[in-house]
């Protein structure tokens, strides 16, 4: 069975260090705001981490595994669970609306955490609140940028919940 998201959260406080930042929770006009400047949509599960905790992190025990379409297997870590609100519009920005190069991110992703010292990203749909799987996006190996090839945004997780649940140490995974 799927964790719901407050087994999750919990699973975190007792495995992970889990931890919040103060006064980033979003109220509606955040969520609008961020809608009104992406024209993207917060899905549900991140939508709820968001209004309850805002800006929160793990210091421990925070490792994940990535399985690529192409048979690849790698270990990473997360370094920013999920980011503020500033950072979530920033990297939206530099990769997609604002972006220097107009192709090089045409997924309509939620880039809402960071991995490996913030050269990887946590992602979510975009488009469709409902689908709350997470997706990875490992930029160094995506040389062209898109999200579209063999090392793209590679789906690490059906839902938020169960991506917080498999968070482990390295030597686990």
């Amino acid at each position: 069975m799927m964790p719901n998201l407050n087994e999750a959260i919990k699973f975190l406080q007792d495995n992970c260090d889990f931890q919040v930042v103060p006064n980033t929770t979003w109220n509606e006009q955040d969520f609008e705001h961020f809608t009104e400047r992406t024209g993207l949509t917060i899905p549900s599960d991140l939508a709820d981490v968001l209004r309850q905790y805002g800006h929160c992190g793990t210091e421990y025990n925070d490792s994940f595994l990535v399985q690529s379409e192409d048979g690849s297997r790698s270990v990473h870590d997360v370094q920013v669970l999920v980011s503020d609100f500033d950072n979530i519009v920033s990297l939206h920005e530099t990769f997609i609306s604002g972006s220097v190069w107009p192709d090089q991110f045409t997924l309509p992703m939620v880039f809402f955490g960071s991995a490996d010292a913030g050269h990887s990203y946590l992602l979510m749909d975009g488009k469709n609140p409902d689908n709350g799987a997470v997706y990875f996006w490992e930029r160094g190996t995506d040389p062209f940028g898109t999200g579209n090839n063999a090392k793209g945004a590679v789906k690490v997780a059906d839902s938020l919940p169960e991506f917080f649940n498999n968070l482990t140490s390295a030597e686990n995974l």
